[in-house]
């Protein structure tokens, strides 16, 4: 089980407002399979949240979230001996939007309020993951802090319909995990 935090951003080009990550989001199931002492696999099926703000005219806020499924695939690399392993993380996700939600202080007189009415996020993302954390072996299970970036590869936003070239997302997260050691043994 993993439950953990996300801060995330989006680049969008040509700006039309400042943009400002926002702190959400995750929650979801971990499997960690190595039988080799020093890598391992790791897969996960998280909901994830993402949220970003945009301030046009210097007062008028705009916050869009959005809801996906992930599903990252990762390589541990386990450094360490004993029960505290060091881990890296390298790999990739996929993830589908399941929901959106988008909060809004401009007027309908605003000149950017249509266009962002009107934005219709694509319904997938994938990128890879970079990270790494601290896992320790008890008696009761296996618990993992990890701290992660994660870039996305897929324009959020079509270009031809809003005119952005570049709207790629960007999420740091923390995450704590535990799992049911299957194996009992201390080569995990």
């Amino acid at each position: 089980v993993k439950v953990g935090g996300n801060y995330s951003s989006i680049g969008i080009q040509p700006a039309v407002a400042d943009l400002s990550g926002e702190m959400s989001y995750n929650a979801g199931l971990v499997y960690t399979f190595s039988n080799k002492k020093f890598v391992g696999i790791q897969l996960e099926l998280l909901y994830s949240s993402r949220k970003w703000s945009e301030t046009f005219d210097d007062t008028l806020k705009a916050t869009t979230e959005l809801q996906y499924v992930e599903l990252p695939i990762i390589t541990n690399i386990n450094l360490g001996a004993g029960k505290v392993k060091y881990v890296i993380n390298l790999g990739t996700y996929i993830s589908a939007k399941v929901g959106k939600s988008l909060s809004s202080e401009l007027p309908e007189n605003h000149s950017q309020y249509e266009d962002l009415q009107a934005r219709s996020e694509r319904g997938s993302d994938f990128g890879l993951i970079l990270g790494g954390g601290i896992r320790y072996i008890s008696d009761v299970g296996i618990f993992q802090l990890d701290a992660r970036f994660a870039y996305g590869y897929q324009k959020i936003y079509n270009e031809d319909a809003t005119g952005f070239r570049f709207s790629n997302m960007s999420v740091l997260s923390v995450g704590l995990i535990y799992m049911i050691n299957l194996k009992k043994d201390d080569k995990h």
